[in-house]
């Protein structure tokens, strides 16, 4: 593509010149043999000052044909960006630009005695072969591969490649763009967005997205799952989300948030209540992870857990663990007071039964004592049965 650029340019400029050199030789010739026409005088003039012009077109021709070039050839080694021309049979460097040499490792020298199987890695090979026989058959092309420098480092760079006739070879210009920060971007993108999928799969809890700048949110299946609802248009809102919390919760809830956000923390965690699809309300827990641009918070993701059950089962063991109390207090306590007693009045019974007025009051004593103590092992009995 150079070398057309250097030969096309002075064309027009010397066919003007070689005419006009016709035109002096003719007229020459013609002074030569009619040395006796009288316009010979003018002749002889027209014919010097034509000859001059040629002269000078000639050297402006030359000036051009030299100029051009070398500007061309300035630019391609001075461009920023790696270029470079191979021929298209071998595959071999033809020339290449600074910005090449200086990415790649490899001197101008070097480099002219490498191919392109030289700058990939050895299992890329049959590829590039193919795709250099397919796509690269005269036409543009343009796509991402992966380079090897020459220190053995790989990154990849977008090509683009155009056809070129160099010094009269079959030849590709080639201009390789790094692509590498932007390629592995894509790559670590790609692969949370995939375990983000595949842990939104794996577990039963809600794991949402919240855009904060929108309000927008994407719940996962959870949302179904744990509270029965669909995703349909109103679970897309986080206003959907505050009106199904817990009134008793509701204010306590999103003060929390709004003092995460204007903290500016990442992380933030609470447990309410939230209301399912049949009306009833669940325990939950909600932890989510809070991010910020120019300190203004934009997404939310987080995951909210089921933890009805768990909430219910700790009040139970604590009402448990009350009525275990209590009993433990009656024992101590309450049973002791009629078993005392009872003991007491066997105590004062006059075992030879002389004074009969003394034996019977005792009996009546011992009597409602008797049943204070079943009263109480009734009652102890009772919250047992509350226990299972």
């Amino acid at each position: 593509m150079e070398n057309q650029v250097m030969r096309n340019t002075p064309i027009p400029i010397k066919l003007t010149c070689l005419s006009l050199l016709i035109v002096v030789i003719i007229i020459n010739s013609y002074l030569l043999f009619k040395n006796g026409f009288q316009y010979s005088s003018l002749l002889l003039s027209l014919s010097i000052l034509t000859l001059c012009s040629v002269c000078v077109l000639l050297i402006v021709a030359t000036f051009l044909s030299d100029k051009r070039p070398l500007q061309f050839e300035h630019l391609f080694n001075e461009y920023p960006i790696p270029m470079w021309i191979y021929e298209k049979a071998t595959m071999r460097f033809l020339s290449v630009n600074n910005a090449a040499v200086e990415k790649y490792g490899y001197s101008r020298k070097e480099f002219l005695d490498l191919t392109l199987l030289d700058i990939r890695n050895e299992e890329d090979i049959p590829l590039l072969v193919e795709n250099a026989a397919e796509r690269c058959n005269g036409d543009e092309y343009r796509g991402i591969w992966k380079h090897r420098k020459k220190d053995g480092t790989n990154f990849f760079v977008e090509i683009y490649s155009l056809p070129a006739v160099y010094f009269g070879k079959n030849a590709r210009f080639i201009m390789a763009r790094d692509m590498d920060a932007q390629v592995k971007a894509t790559r670590e993108a790609r692969e949370l967005g995939i375990r983000y999928e595949l842990l939104a799969q794996a577990t039963n809890d809600a794991v949402y997205d919240k855009n904060l700048l929108t309000n927008v949110v994407t719940w996962n299946h959870g949302l179904h799952n744990l509270f029965l609802y669909n995703n349909h248009d109103e679970t897309d809102l986080v206003q959907w989300w505050q009106n199904n919390i817990h009134p008793a919760d509701h204010a306590r809830i999103v003060t929390s948030l709004d003092a995460c956000k204007r903290a500016h923390l990442n992380y933030w965690s609470e447990e309410y209540r939230f209301k399912c699809a049949d009306g009833s309300h669940k325990y939950v827990v909600d932890r989510a992870f809070i991010m910020y641009e120019n300190n203004i918070p934009h997404r939310m993701i987080g995951m909210i857990q089921d933890i009805d059950k768990l909430v219910k089962q700790a009040r139970q063991l604590e009402e448990q663990n009350e009525t275990l109390r209590e009993i433990a207090w009656i024992n101590s306590h309450e049973i002791r007071r009629p078993v005392v007693s009872i003991l007491s009045i066997a105590g004062l019974f006059d075992k030879s039964n002389q004074d009969l007025h003394l034996n019977t009051q005792l009996m009546e004593w011992l009597h409602e004592s008797t049943l204070q103590l079943d009263e109480i092992i009734h009652k102890i009995e009772h919250k047992v049965k509350a226990l299972q």
